[in-house]
C-alpha cells in the first residue's frame, strides 16, 4: 500500500500521505493533488511479462498519456514505465489515472 502512494505521489497525483499507527491496523491520511479519475487495486494478482506490459497498458488506461499501471518485480515495486525501462516483468497490482 505505502509503495503504491509513493508512486502516486512521485507522478504527481497526490500531494502527501500520512500514516497513524503503522503498526496495528491504523488508518493513512491521502492529501489529493486533484488529478485523480478512477485508482483500482487488483484483488488478482496478474502476472504479466515484461513484453506484454505495453499491450495490458493499452487495455486498463484510458488512453497512453495519462496514468500509469503499477507492478510489483524483482527490482520492487515499480509503475509501468520503470518496469519497462528495465524490461521486467512481475505481477499487476493496480492501476491509476
Amino acid at each position: 500500500m505505502f509503495a503504491f502512494l509513493g508512486i502516486m505521489k512521485h507522478r504527481g497525483y497526490i500531494k502527501d500521505y500520512q500514516v497513524f499507527d503503522p503498526h496495528r491496523v491504523g488508518k493513512i491520511t491521502v492529501e489529493l493533488a486533484g488529478r485523480i479519475k478512477d485508482c483500482k487495486a487488483l484483488t488478482y494478482r496478474q502476472d504479466i511479462k515484461a513484453n506484454r506490459i505495453e499491450e495490458y497498458v493499452q487495455r486498463a488506461l484510458p488512453t497512453r498519456q495519462w496514468g500509469y499501471v503499477v507492478i510489483t518485480t524483482p527490482n520492487g515495486v515499480l509503475d509501468h514505465e520503470e518496469a519497462i525501462r528495465q524490461n521486467v516483468g512481475g505481477q499487476v497490482l493496480g492501476y491509476f489515472h
